[in-house]
């Protein structure tokens, strides 16, 4: 479940046939903080696992390339013993390391974006828990004072029993009025956050794969050309 939907369903419960338990106001708001704060930590929880996985990536890259920087040095060595066998193999390897590479690359990136998004909705929801936290006890307040004042009225005005469900009517459906108003605010907090992206690329077909492997032949002869004209041209300036 993602975490949007799972904070659809803050306030979605209790909405069975036990409705009585939602009467209270005041549980309702204690209620509807504790999911906040849950959805907080399900957010720090996401930020820690997107950060790991960056970190991996990057460990990944530094090996990649320090794999290249070898068979660059074997294709070298392999020149100069006269084993153009063993100098393509190595140039071979050497294209599909830096290939790596650029996927990392691309892949590092995707996360530095999701970590940042991640980090800004935080910030977010810390604010929005604060001002909830707040208004949370004035209502609060409210509620118990507006509750003394209904009952010293009731007294006072001689309202019969009979009545009473007329004023659970009314607190039924100022309590609704405020639920749908928290429910609104606290969303709002995640609207900019999106769901997390793959950070694979998408597959390619077999005629991609074929060209790619094309273009990495070519480029594995025009360098293993580029050396042994190099190792050549070093020869003849010896030789004069």
């Amino acid at each position: 479940m993602s975490i949007i939907a799972r904070f659809k369903a803050i306030f979605a419960a209790r909405t069975n046939a036990a409705a009585d338990s939602l009467e209270d106001p005041k549980a309702s708001l204690d209620y509807s903080l504790s999911k906040l704060e849950e959805a907080r930590r399900e957010l720090s929880r996401s930020l820690i696992e997107v950060s790991a996985a960056k970190r991996r990536l990057q460990n990944q890259r530094m090996q990649m390339v320090a794999a290249a920087e070898k068979y660059q040095q074997q294709a070298e060595a392999a020149v100069d013993a006269d084993r153009d066998d063993l100098a393509r193999l190595a140039l071979e390897r050497k294209q599909e390391s830096e290939a790596r590479v650029a996927d990392l690359d691309a892949n590092i990136a995707s996360l530095e974006r999701q970590e940042a998004s991640l980090k800004e909705n935080q910030i977010k929801l810390d604010r929005k828990i604060k001002t909830f936290r707040y208004k949370k006890e004035e209502l609060k307040a409210i509620h118990d004072s507006a509750k003394a004042q209904v009952k010293v009225q009731e007294s006072l005005s001689g309202i019969s029993k009979d009545l009473a469900d007329v004023g659970n009517t009314i607190r039924r459906t100022e309590e609704r009025i405020l639920e749908m108003e928290s429910r609104a605010d606290a969303i709002d907090a995640l609207v900019d956050e999106g769901i997390l992206q793959d950070v694979l690329e998408p597959e390619t077909d077999d005629i991609e794969r074929e060209l790619a492997r094309i273009g990495r032949n070519q480029a594995v002869e025009d360098e293993l050309a580029r050396l042994k004209a190099s190792k050549q041209s070093q020869a003849l300036s010896q030789a004069a």
